[in-house]
């Protein structure tokens, strides 16, 4: 029977014992990635079968270290979206113009390399589907960067994006650009809540994620990792980034949350066993099940697959592993996955029963490094 009760987490002796050298091998990693100098400092842990098997924190970072998750609150706000969606408060091919009438009349580039491309209509309406698969067309990165649709609540965000052509069709690609945030505000309005309340009512506080927010508080300043970057000599320069202390006006779905290892596990142990965790069930079986599975047909995806990840498709909030082969990475069919822009990363695995993660702040995320701590991870299993 799997075990699904993890706080406090603890390393589980007799698991992490059957092949100690090899869960050597993942911290001999962990710290030349220290001593070599890309990072300063990393966490990471796997779960297996619900038990703590492997957590290794090096660097300047501490187990408790709250850190900038970015697009890793995808997951979470895509969750919030079929939590509705389970609760018969919406459909997923539905318009959403249905609620955020401004949609119903937007535009699209006939050149999404051109912005300056003369506009056509819509052929079809875009659906909340397309928001969850990334298939929607916002992706006008230009164009948002004029007009800042993304800097004052989500309300405001759903009165402007409309008026800002699409880069494309709805449903004719496979582009990651800001459908996660529209989300947001879907949540908002179909379930008369802040977004921020709505995670914290039905996920965070069910959870026990007790340093899981769209801000940090004061008290916890002390525990947030500071974000790094590289210059131009490759040394690691700290990052001039926003007061994380301040709650923002904007509730960015697509990228805002903060959160820690243990409570990023708890999230995904929650979506490994089928939609519970301890006494709280947030989600059926079945809607984990059809998050879990490939809802983009492979010929929208750019080169490469979702953002350079081949052998995936993209499911509800996350890539999805189709052919291990493809990718070239020792890893398991039907893997579910994603990252943030500091270089955050995760994978669930229902089939091995896995979930791994590695904590890092250094953007741009780079694939490399969490590809090496997959291998690893899967290596050291008996």
């Amino acid at each position: 029977m799997l075990r699904r009760h993890i706080l406090p987490l603890t390393l589980t002796p007799f698991l992490a014992a059957e092949s100690p050298d090899r869960f050597a091998r993942i911290r001999h990693y962990i710290d030349s990635q220290i001593k070599e100098g890309p990072f300063a400092g990393i966490d990471a842990a796997l779960m297996h079968r619900g038990q703590l098997i492997f957590s290794h924190c090096a660097g300047e970072l501490k187990s408790n270290s709250i850190y900038r998750i970015h697009s890793m609150t995808k997951a979470i706000a895509t969750s919030a979206l079929m939590a509705l969606y389970e609760e018969g408060k919406l459909l997923l091919d539905e318009p959403v113009s249905n609620y955020i009438p401004g949609f119903a009349s937007t535009r699209v580039l006939s050149d999404e390399n051109d912005p300056n491309s003369a506009t056509v209509p819509l052929k079809r309406p875009m659906t909340i589907h397309h928001l969850a698969t990334h298939t929607s067309g916002l992706n006008n990165s230009k164009a948002y960067a004029q007009s800042s649709p993304f800097k004052t609540t989500l309300a405001d965000m759903a009165t402007k994006l409309p008026t800002i052509p699409l880069s494309h069709q709805p449903g004719e690609g496979w582009r990651y650009g800001q459908s996660i945030n529209v989300i947001g505000q879907l949540v908002e309005v179909i379930s008369g809540q802040t977004f921020d309340r709505f995670l914290a009512e039905r996920f965070f506080q069910p959870l026990a994620m007790n340093d899981t927010a769209f801000h940090v508080p004061a008290e916890k300043l002390n525990r947030l990792a500071t974000t790094y970057t590289l210059d131009t000599s490759n040394k690691l320069v700290p990052q001039s980034l926003p007061h994380a202390d301040r709650q923002p006006t904007f509730l960015a779905g697509g990228g805002g949350l903060f959160s820690t290892v243990h409570d990023y596990l708890r999230f995904c142990q929650m979506l490994l066993n089928g939609g519970s965790l301890d006494n709280a069930k947030i989600l059926s079986k079945a809607t984990i099940d059809f998050m879990f599975r490939n809802h983009v047909p492979l010929n929208l995806f750019p080169p490469g697959g979702p953002n350079g990840r081949a052998g995936y498709g993209f499911g509800i909030g996350g890539a999805v592993l189709m052919d291990a082969s493809q990718s070239a990475t020792l890893s398991v069919d039907g893997e579910f996955t994603w990252g943030g822009a500091a270089g955050t990363y995760f994978w669930i695995d229902r089939k091995t029963q896995l979930i791994g993660v590695w904590f890092v702040q250094r953007p741009p995320f780079i694939q490399p490094p969490s590809k090496r701590f997959k291998v690893l991870a899967y290596q050291a299993l008996s």
